[in-house]
Order: C-alpha cells, then sequence, then structure tokens
C-alpha cells in the first residue's frame, strides 16, 4: 500500500502543470478519490493511475467552474456529448449523448475522454484490465 506521501510524488512527477496544488489539497483528493482506483488491479502502476485521474477531476471541476463563472456557456461540453446541431433563430441546440458514440463507451468512459488525463488513465486501464467480452465477441464492459 503506497503512502500520501508516495502519491503526492508521483503526482508532482506525473503532472506538472499543477505544480500549484498544495499537499494539503493532494491529500484531500488522495483521500476522495483513491476508492475510484484500484490499488489490486493497477499494481505497481496504481500511483500513477491516481495522479491522472485525481488530474482528470479537477480539470473537469475547473472546467464546471469556469461555465458557471460564464453563465453555464463556456464548455457546456463537460456535461454533454458533442454538439450535433444549432439552430439561431429561437436558439436551438442538440447534442448527442456521449454514451451512444457507437464505440460502446460507458458515460463513465465518455466523460473520461474529455481530458487529456483521464484518457492517459485510459490508456493505463487498458494496459493492465482487461473487457469482459461475451461467446460472440460483443464487448460487455470492464471486469474490475
Amino acid at each position: 500500500m503506497y503512502t500520501t506521501e508516495q502519491l503526492i510524488e508521483v503526482f508532482r512527477l506525473t503532472v506538472p502543470a499543477m505544480a500549484d496544488v498544495t499537499d494539503a489539497e493532494l491529500t484531500s483528493d488522495i483521500e476522495i478519490y483513491r476508492d475510484y482506483v484500484s490499488e489490486k488491479r493497477f499494481g505497481k502502476l496504481f500511483p500513477k493511475a491516481l495522479a491522472y485521474f485525481i488530474a482528470h477531476m479537477r480539470t473537469l471541476n475547473d472546467m464546471i467552474a469556469n461555465a458557471v463563472a460564464d453563465g453555464g456557456v463556456a464548455d457546456a461540453n463537460v456535461a454533454t456529448g458533442a454538439l450535433i446541431r444549432e439552430k439561431e433563430g429561437d436558439l436551438e441546440r442538440s447534442y448527442a449523448d456521449p454514451s451512444a458514440s457507437g464505440s460502446g463507451d460507458t458515460a463513465a468512459e465518455a466523460l473520461l475522454k474529455k481530458t487529456v488525463y483521464g484518457q492517459q488513465f485510459l490508456m493505463l486501464r487498458a494496459m493492465v484490465i482487461v473487457p469482459v467480452t461475451i461467446r460472440q465477441g460483443g464487448f460487455c464492459g470492464w471486469r474490475y
């Protein structure tokens, strides 16, 4: 089991763009998000996976905060899929369902793909966690 100090050190090496995050904030983030990343499944990659997951969540939180500060307009794609239709007269917008992309993504996976850190997390996950398939070769989901 990794100590909080070890996890903070790996975060600082893995995500240098977030150097301004304090140790106290990282300690809090580690306590909150540690349960979302399986130390058993990720093994030696656990510290890096947790660092990417924390960076992803911080980036999403910043995007949402910016959207609220801008009246809910900026970064609206955090909670929605891609904009697929827009009409100017009497403003009308249609968004794709992020989990209906045809790629088999769940809503959580689609959300992880919205930041570079989430994409790095998914890349690490693909290295250590085998997807569950059914007899005909179809994708069922990820087995944790």
